[in-house]
């Protein structure tokens, strides 16, 4: 019987939507789902095209509000001293609404976008895990890829590089039409922004690296989710993220406090001089504590980053259980005891518990730690957690770290 009354519903509801005017008919399907790729045929003011909306649990960069038929998304902290960047995205087919109302400098751009040129390798995975790879069309340098799909249509020569900065190729990045390209900033004197705005093409600035923890940096796949209408599959992607992050979370915690390591993180820089010792309230920090650790020297980081001289680190983590380098190019411990002999008195070398993060790198030096773990941390929560208690995860592989053993021969 329940067939029967369903069956006949549907023929019923099949011929009521046949029988309405065609405006009516959009309506209903938009009530349903987002327009991700056709435009509106017959707008109506009384629809909202965007039933299928993000909501922002831990990013704190960007926002975004949603009305009918347009969005107003906002990016703020983009850099040291930016004023908040405003961008309104319009459902095609319908009315743009008045710029007046909003700040000077506001761009629009209609909705679902299309074309797209990503200034960051960060950006690569929303595309592929929202299914929009096909939409990309540059990118600032094809040395640093890491993703099999942007790979394949570089070699391919489907995408133009159009180089960043204040030099950025604009002949080259108009030649493909973007509706968009995604940047970021850091001082407009020399990036790429202001010249790619005042050549007319659509730019928006991605803050994600300004965000203070691992899930926060992961939840901008929302914000490249806004310009192509997938809200509901960026929701889908983040919840799958947090619930992986929260597990492998979960078991450090289950670590008694008197058992838990030590972590000298990072290396000595010849650029600045000193160790960079991550602060509590910092990506990384946020990171080792999830993943169970203690911070050596921590308390002299108690909330940003300190920049402590080798003596002090020398003098106060020596003893570390756990060494995570950071150092580039570094993969064996032949390599790390070239940058200074005096490595080999830590505590963690001798006991071969040093990693690094160079598991993952392509033959440019491109490293798949900053590429596909800015949107996935919880890969390198899961990495942190076998390292620093094997015993949690006995079968893990490896997403970016690797330990550093003596070279072959040696």
């Amino acid at each position: 019987m329940k067939r029967v009354v369903t069956a006949l519903f549907l023929f019923l509801l099949t011929g009521a939507l046949a029988l309405m005017p065609v405006a009516a008919q959009d309506a209903v399907a938009t009530l349903t789902a987002n327009l991700t790729e056709e435009c509106v045929t017959d707008y109506d003011p009384t629809v909202d095209y965007f039933p299928e909306k993000v909501t922002i649990t831990d990013a704190v960069n960007f926002s975004v509000a949603y009305f009918n038929h347009y969005k107003v998304v906002e990016v703020t902290n983009a850099f040291d001293g930016a004023e908040p960047f405003t961008y309104v995205l319009v459902q095609c087919g319908t009315p743009a609404p008045d710029a007046a109302d909003f700040p000077e400098g506001t761009q629009f751009i209609e909705v679902p976008a299309g074309n797209i040129i990503a200034m960051s390798t960060t950006q690569l995975p929303h595309l592929t895990d929202l299914g929009l790879v096909d939409k990309l069309v540059g990118l600032d340098s094809f040395l640093f890829v890491s993703s099999p799909e942007v790979r394949e249509r570089i070699d391919a020569g489907e995408l133009v590089e159009i180089g960043s900065g204040a030099g950025v190729n604009v002949e080259l990045a108009l030649d493909v039409e973007p509706d968009i390209v995604m940047t970021y900033g850091f001082n407009p004197a020399t990036d790429a922004h202001p010249v790619l705005i005042e050549a007319g093409i659509f730019t928006a600035l991605n803050a994600e690296w300004r965000e203070p923890t691992p899930l926060a940096r992961a939840e901008w796949i929302k914000y490249t989710a806004l310009f192509y209408n997938a809200e509901a599959r960026a929701e889908e992607v983040y919840s799958e993220i947090v619930a992986a992050y929260e597990a492998a979370k979960e078991l450090a915690a289950s670590v008694p406090e008197d058992e838990r390591v030590t972590v000298l993180w990072n290396t000595f820089s010849s650029f600045s001089g000193a160790w960079s010792i991550p602060g509590a309230e910092t990506y990384v920090g946020a990171l080792l504590r999830d993943a169970g650790a203690v911070i050596a020297l921590g308390e002299e980081a108690p909330q940003d980053s300190a920049l402590l001289s080798f003596e002090a680190v020398y003098d106060g983590a020596l003893d570390a259980d756990v060494w995570i380098t950071g150092a580039f190019g570094v993969n064996t411990l032949d390599d790390l005891l070239a940058l200074d002999s005096r490595y080999a008195d830590f505590t963690a070398v001798q006991t071969g518990n040093v990693w690094n993060n160079s598991l993952d790198v392509n033959e440019n030096g491109g490293n798949n730690y900053f590429e596909l773990g800015v949107t996935n941390p919880h890969l390198i929560l899961q990495d942190l957690v076998a390292i620093f208690y094997p015993e949690l995860l006995p079968d893990h592989q490896f997403n970016f770290y690797l330990r550093l053993e003596p070279a072959a021969g040696n």
